[in-house]
């Protein structure tokens, strides 16, 4: 967790996620062992288990850096593990708002030793009417805790960014939002503060009324001290209160680099117990910088309807082919993108989410929470038409498949097949089956052993217990274009048993993917998937 409160000093305590991988890019040398002393130790160690023959034994020790204290000592972990969760006792902490830092001691059995340090915090207890929301470092999902209840619970967040003017024009519009989307989101003007906050006041108060989260977008104003402390102080207590929102593509926009850092330090200093978010709109203009301030990225990638060879915006004002797009320059309205047969334009949001996770490696951090910025608007400057409704449900499985943890879609009101099929797929979201598996079970992917081509399906599974939620979207754009597709699941899976039920398309009575046992543990497969068509389903496995 980013951070703890003191009621759980006295209560289940907390945890760290440890990770024993080899780097080429950063960290200290480090020789394993050769087979002979391999065998060597083996044989010390009196065990014929193959563990040191797939990876050296460490030891390791966690404690307070300021006085030495053990926290956790462990006997023994592998050279290779990922995200081992360690669960410790919190009572050698105190609640303050600052962090304690924190150092690891990794040692091997020949005396060599590593170190890396962290920080933990503990925060004091909060306002009685005030909620808490923290980031789940284990799978990065949001976590959530009501006022008053001492528990909490995962949050898929999904939503439009909306236009104020649109909420205005009916006082019930927060509730028709209400019944499918759980975060309200408002794009503030461009004038002061952005907001008439005493409307803001009411739309936020019908918003909690109807159960929905608050995501405060501070994007013209967010490098204005006053502004921001006038709205954090005024909102940072409501019990619906969920995250901030800083700078709306500070890369494309050229903020100063450091601008989203500083804006987070301040926010942090007024409100510890709320993840502060920003979205990058480029693939790659100093990821770093913009990225260190938040605790959440978001990606608004808008391949549809663009050319992204010439722009379409300053081709229609220059009249000629004087504008193209490249790695250098260019403005196409989608950094980077590409779209061909062999890489379609819904490829370009999960290209974008692999790449920053691998950024985020690249850099030594602990992977952030990224999320999901849908194009789900009408025909406009860059874009030559609107996306379909299947398309814009097909971006956002895409993402949830290449491990974004929130989905908000730009912008409402959109048409009317994007809002039909954004507010069926809601009701997915909304479910326990996001809640219950996709926020809290290790994703994997899947194999296409039979499909389109390479890159034409996009496929990944979570289980939990005997059961295994399988996402799948077809990414080719001829929705006539219909194509046979199998899959095998993830290998160390248990034998599968049956294609259990159809969780997306919603009111599918049909169960259209069938088991076919291909003797590895089982194969699943669909006789006619169409372009841009998603699909999730529940595989029954053997426990």
């Amino acid at each position: 967790m980013n951070y703890y409160i003191a009621e759980e000093a006295a209560g289940l305590g907390g945890s760290f996620i440890i990770s024993a991988k080899a780097s080429r890019i950063r960290g200290q040398p480090y020789n394993k062992e050769t087979p002979s002393q391999q065998a060597e130790l083996r044989a010390r160690a009196n065990t014929t288990t193959d563990q040191l023959e797939q990876a050296d034994i460490l030891a390791i020790r966690i404690f307070h850096t300021d006085t030495g204290v053990d926290i956790i000592t462990l006997g023994a972990i592998a050279f290779g593990a990922t995200d081992e969760e360690h669960f410790i006792s919190l009572l050698s902490f105190t609640p303050r708002l600052a962090p304690w830092p924190i150092t690891l001691e990794l040692r091997k059995r020949d005396g060599t030793t590593f170190r890396a340090t962290t920080e933990l915090t503990l925060l004091p207890m909060p306002r009685s009417l005030q909620s808490c929301s923290r980031i789940d470092g284990l799978r990065n999902a949001l976590l959530i805790r009501y006022p008053n209840i001492p528990l909490w619970v995962p949050l898929f967040p999904n939503s439009f960014y909306l236009s104020g003017a649109w909420l205005a024009s009916d006082p019930d519009n927060v509730r028709k939002l209400a019944t499918r989307f759980n975060v309200l989101h408002i794009v503030p003007s461009g004038d002061g503060i952005g907001y008439d906050l005493g409307q803001l006041d009411a739309w936020f108060d019908a918003a909690e009324r109807f159960g929905m989260w608050i995501m405060l977008d501070m994007r013209w104003t967010y490098q204005n001290r006053h502004y921001v402390r006038i709205q954090v102080e005024r909102y940072k207590r409501r019990g619906n209160m969920l995250l901030w929102y800083t700078a709306d593509e500070p890369d494309g926009h050229e903020d100063p680099l450091d601008a989203p850092s500083k804006a987070y330090a301040y926010i942090k200093s007024l409100d510890p117990y709320h993840p502060i978010s920003l979205c990058l709109n480029c693939q790659n203009y100093h990821f770093q910088e913009y990225s260190a301030g938040a605790d959440i990225i978001l990606a608004d990638v808008y391949p549809i309807g663009t050319n992204t060879e010439y722009s379409n915006k300053y081709q229609k004002t220059y009249q000629d082919d004087s504008t193209p797009c490249n790695t250098t320059y260019g403005d196409c309205g989608c950094d980077n993108c590409h779209t061909s047969p062999l890489s379609p334009a819904l490829s370009n949001m999960p290209s974008r989410l692999d790449l920053w996770s691998r950024f985020q490696a690249q850099l030594g951090l602990p992977p952030k929470p990224l999320w999901s910025v849908p194009q789900a608007f009408t025909a406009q400057d860059f874009f030559t038409r609107t996306p379909t409704g299947p398309e814009v449900v097909a971006q956002a499985l895409l993402a949830v498949n290449h491990g974004a943890t929130g989905n908000l879609m730009w912008l409402y009101p959109t048409s009317a097949d994007i809002e039909h099929w954004t507010r069926e797929f809601a009701l997915v979201t909304l479910g326990t089956i996001f809640d219950r598996v996709v926020l809290r079970e290790e994703r994997q992917a899947v194999e296409v052993v039979r499909g389109p081509g390479p890159g034409r399906v996009d496929a990944a599974a979570w289980r939990m217990k005997d059961e295994v939620l399988i996402n799948v979207v077809a990414l080719w754009e001829t929705e006539t274009e219909k194509m046979e597709v199998w899959l095998r699941l993830p290998r160390g899976m248990p034998r599968a048993k049956a294609v259990d039920r159809i969780v997306w398309p919603r009111l599918v009575r049909d169960i259209t993917w069938k088991l076919d046992d291909d003797g590895e543990g089982g194969a699943v497969y669909k006789k006619t998937m169409q372009g841009t068509e998603s699909s999730c389903f529940v595989v029954r496995v053997e426990e």
